[in-house]
């Protein structure tokens, strides 16, 4: 799904949670084969049982139609798969930002799978994986601020993106293989 486009669903629905926030989040569950994506979901009754909105139920469709996706496109290992955050359009540093966003998404939700899940990457055959992460960590404090509009850094932040966006897969790989 386009980035403006589920920007553009989550702030009608007044959802907080940012599109690369709630995307790496959910490619963790993806990743490391949880289908407990309750947190990145709207509910959709509020808490005295009555019907939410329409831009809830839109945004909640949203998100399915993203896991369904996500899930396929990795289980296919085609490459397909995409980071939702701002495209070429958007200045460097928007895209840094959320890139970094992004990763902390994705760690916040191994973390979770860490504690709720029981769930080891620093087993053997995970090597990989638990070095991705920490690749990872290490990108989330990432400074937007501190880059400019450069051919340069603009080469660097793309690579980077491709980093992660491979990455994804990897992990994903990895972690098949040693669970089957």
């Amino acid at each position: 799904m386009d980035y403006d486009k589920l920007d553009g669903l989550r702030k009608s629905a007044s959802i907080d949670m940012s599109p690369p926030e709630m995307h790496g989040g959910i490619c963790s569950h993806i990743c490391f084969k949880s289908d407990h994506f309750e947190e990145y979901m709207p509910h959709e009754k509020s808490d005295d049982g009555a019907s939410v909105s329409v831009q809830l139920v839109a945004y909640r469709k949203a998100i399915l139609r993203i896991i369904e996706t996500d899930s396929k496109q990795l289980k296919d290992g085609d490459l397909g798969f995409e980071l939702i955050i701002p495209g070429e359009t958007s200045s460097i540093q928007e895209r840094a930002e959320a890139l970094s966003i992004w990763c902390q998404g994705f760690i916040d939700g191994v973390g979770f799978l860490l504690t709720e899940q029981e769930l080891k990457i620093d087993q053997a055959g995970t090597k990989e994986s638990f070095e991705i992460i920490e690749d990872f960590t290490q990108i989330s404090t990432l400074d937007p601020h501190s880059i400019n509009e450069e051919v340069d850094e603009e080469l660097a932040l793309m690579e980077l993106i491709e980093f992660v966006r491979l990455s994804v897969q990897m992990i994903y790989d990895e972690f098949r293989e040693i669970n089957e």
